[in-house]
């Protein structure tokens, strides 16, 4: 399964550098273009399919590789429903490999605001992790519930006297996870909150100066990710896993692919881990398909004339 997942990525890598395209529609605000980060929250809702995100991390106690993927679904103009997956593979120093899903998660997103002006987008979430998945692998055997804010601001707005820093932009979020169980050592709640930061080639050469950057690399997004895991309560309350993702994401009109490496940043995350690498291969649907998908699932009578 490893070796064609790889294939699998190493062929849409190619595909998309091979058969590049010029505009951009998908997940634009104004003038600016929001990508899909690699662990951070999306806070568009439009029509994608994760093809697959893997990622590889190397700890103390052994080594784990994981092969996610998720479809999102626009529903309406403002609503969006996220459906997402990951099989995992543990590779401890002693003892016996593991292999598994882990629990599905089911995620509603309704846009609150959008400033296309200020280049601002708000969102609203609700999520749910289903207890289906496989113990042996980590996945908890009850519910556990999400409520989420997720944003993203473009700085095209600032002043010219500061126009190289208008391809910048930052996508984050700020989730609270509650765990449905009344297993004492398992009540505790979490909050997940998550920043990413990117610096926009497409944006410099279109809307700042053409410094003539050439093909394919005028269509990059250096960027890293700063993403944190902290227990609100409990007997390990306050405990915070904290890791940075330096990378970069490629974007044409269709699809994405990224690769970030993967550092524990915080005492506590270098007990468990070590280093390790992230990518990500998305396809845009309602750019691939624009005559299923292109329009919400449930389009008002204006939308669709």
């Amino acid at each position: 399964m490893q070796r064609q997942s790889l294939s699998l990525v190493l062929t849409v890598f190619l595909m998309v550098f091979l058969f590049p395209h010029l505009s951009f529609a998908h997940g634009v605000v104004g003038k600016r273009l929001f990508v899909e980060p690699m662990a951070t929250e999306d806070a568009n809702v439009f029509s994608e399919y994760d093809l697959v995100v893997p990622s590889y991390l190397r700890g103390e106690e052994g080594k784990e590789l994981s092969l996610g993927t998720s479809l999102s679904l626009q529903l309406t103009e403002r609503l969006g429903l996220e459906v997402a997956g990951e099989w995992t593979a543990l590779n401890p120093n002693e003892g016996e490999s593991e292999k598994g899903f882990q629990n599905p998660e089911l995620a509603l997103k309704y846009v609150a605001y959008t400033s296309p002006v200020h280049e601002w987008i708000a969102t609203a979430a609700l999520s749910v992790e289903l207890p289906v998945g496989e113990e042996n692998v980590g996945a908890e055997n009850f519910y556990s519930i999400g409520t989420g804010f997720f944003y993203g601001k473009g700085f095209g707005d600032l002043p010219d006297s500061l126009k190289y820093l208008q391809p910048l932009m930052v996508q984050g979020d700020a989730t609270i996870h509650q765990n449905l169980t009344s297993e004492t050592e398992a009540i505790a709640n979490t909050l997940s909150y998550d920043f990413a930061i990117y610096y926009s080639l497409p944006y410099l050469q279109q809307f700042v100066k053409d410094v003539g950057i050439p093909a394919p690399f005028n269509r990059l997004f250096p960027m890293v990710e700063l993403n944190f895991n902290r227990v609100l309560n409990g007997p390990d309350v306050g405990q915070t896993e904290a890791f940075a993702r330096p990378g970069f994401v490629w974007v044409g009109k269709a699809s994405q692919v990224g690769l970030a490496a993967v550092l524990p940043i915080n005492g506590t995350t270098r007990k468990t881990a070590d280093l390790g690498v992230m990518g990500i291969v998305s396809l845009y649907l309602d750019d691939l398909f624009p005559k299923q998908f292109r329009r919400p699932i449930f389009a008002s009578e204006e939308m669709k004339k």
